[in-house]
């Protein structure tokens, strides 16, 4: 194999030194490495992925792998515990995650923030159809861990 020529690049900021309060950051150059063309690279195995965490993320994350064909696991520390923040979802992301609308437990307009007892009226800001969805997290995350299942991923309740 070749020895590759390092080059080094200069930083945007090499000319200059920035203060962040009492630490002096001096710029440095960067070495690189060219990049070479190789042929095609074949995988002769298959692909597995381990997802950790089965929140929206996590599982949204595991569907979209298990969809493309990909083995993948997710686990989840506590698949039956429920989150007491984190349920409000705008209606555009409820189309965006294909989220049925019978996991809808309210539909807010305004709330009352405590302990302050102020109102805040999203109706200033929202068309009149228009609302901001309070899911239950726990009935949420079991319906995107449930579809990632569905859609090929293995669920593993994890220590």
């Amino acid at each position: 194999m070749a020895a590759h020529k390092v080059t080094p690049v200069q930083h945007p900021f090499q000319n200059l030194t920035q203060s962040l309060k009492s630490k002096t950051i001096k710029p440095q150059t960067i070495k690189c490495i060219p990049a070479v063309r190789t042929s095609t690279i074949i995988i002769s195995s298959k692909l597995r992925v381990a997802v950790i965490g089965g929140g929206p993320a996590g599982s949204s994350a595991a569907e979209a792998l298990a969809s493309g064909g990909i083995e993948t696991y997710l686990f989840e520390r506590n698949p039956e515990a429920a989150k007491p923040c984190g349920g409000a979802i705008p209606l555009c992301m409820l189309d965006e995650f294909s989220i049925p609308s019978h996991l809808i437990d309210r539909k807010v307009t305004q709330m009352k923030i405590s302990p302050s007892n102020l109102t805040v009226d999203f109706g200033k800001t929202l068309k009149p159809h228009e609302f901001i969805s309070m899911l239950r997290r726990e009935v949420l995350d079991n319906f995107l861990r449930l579809r990632a299942k569905e859609r090929g991923a293995t669920l593993i309740k994890a220590l």
